[in-house]
């Protein structure tokens, strides 16, 4: 298994980050990739890959942070070329496999919309530029950023929707656009919807992903995420699409390698 979007460098794993990552590995999990939000987590992904040969790296700047890079009216601030040269710097470092996690958070609106639509188009730019696939974040803003995309350009290297919550439209559009669905702790929860999506995409659209200190599936739920604990969601994924364990770990690891161009 390959935990496709985890944040090992966050201060909840400052104490017992090596012994989290053994457990994952006694779990079976062979890769990290390690997802940077802002600038500052940018380069301590980088530093966190360059020191754990089973680590990679992205850089870019989330949504809630948007207005590092753009104003209320979606006007560029003046430090943003400088902060754009920066991420470009460092998604050239050959630990660094994507730009992201960059997107639409229209739940939380801790940027203004119109600076967040010019963080993401400014970001989309900069994958081009370097060649390098995207994580997108998404929440509560599927339509906007379905269409912004589209305006944008679907990157040629391809991409990640994280976190995936959408609809059944968004599986065939990603589908269309050669994009896959990262699939973590909610689609063992109760009442999610997650499960139908997932049967709907199969396993070839499929990266598995824990979003810790985040999202911890069942029967973790309230505690600290690890990413270790992705083998509950490779197990419901199992279930859902009448695959062993083993298999969806063997295709999603696959997704992985064809996606970042990275191997563990």
């Amino acid at each position: 298994m390959i935990d496709s979007h985890v944040h090992l460098n966050r201060s909840e794993f400052a104490g017992d980050r090596d012994a989290v990552m053994a457990a994952a590995r006694a779990e079976g999990v062979t890769g990290f990739l390690n997802v940077g939000y802002d600038l500052p987590t940018s380069r301590e992904s980088v530093v966190l890959a360059e020191t754990h040969a089973d680590v990679w790296a992205t850089v870019g700047v989330h949504p809630h942070d948007a207005q590092e890079l753009a104003d209320a009216d979606g006007k560029l601030v003046p430090k943003a070329k400088a902060l754009l040269t920066e991420l470009a710097e460092l998604a050239r470092h050959p630990r660094v496999v994507a730009v992201g996690e960059i997107g639409l958070d229209f739940f939380r609106d801790l940027s203004p919309r119109p600076a967040q639509r010019t963080a993401l188009a400014a970001q989309l730019e900069l994958a081009a530029e370097v060649d390098l696939p995207v994580i997108f974040h998404v929440r509560d803003a599927w339509q906007e950023i379905l269409v912004q995309v589209d305006e944008c350009g679907v990157p040629a290297r391809g991409g990640v929707l994280h976190a995936f919550a959408g609809g059944p439209e968004a599986v065939v559009w990603a589908r269309e656009r050669g994009l896959l669905l990262g699939i973590g702790g909610p689609v063992t929860y109760k009442n999610s919807t997650l499960p139908d999506r997932v049967a709907e995409a199969g396993a070839d659209m499929l990266l598995l992903e824990t979003d810790a200190p985040w999202l911890p599936p069942v029967p973790y739920r309230g505690k600290r995420n690890e990413p270790g604990y992705v083998r509950h969601t490779r197990d419901k994924v199992a279930q859902l699409l009448d695959m062993t364990p083993g298999e969806v770990g063997d295709r999603t690891t696959a997704n992985f390698r064809r996606l970042f161009g990275a191997a563990p």
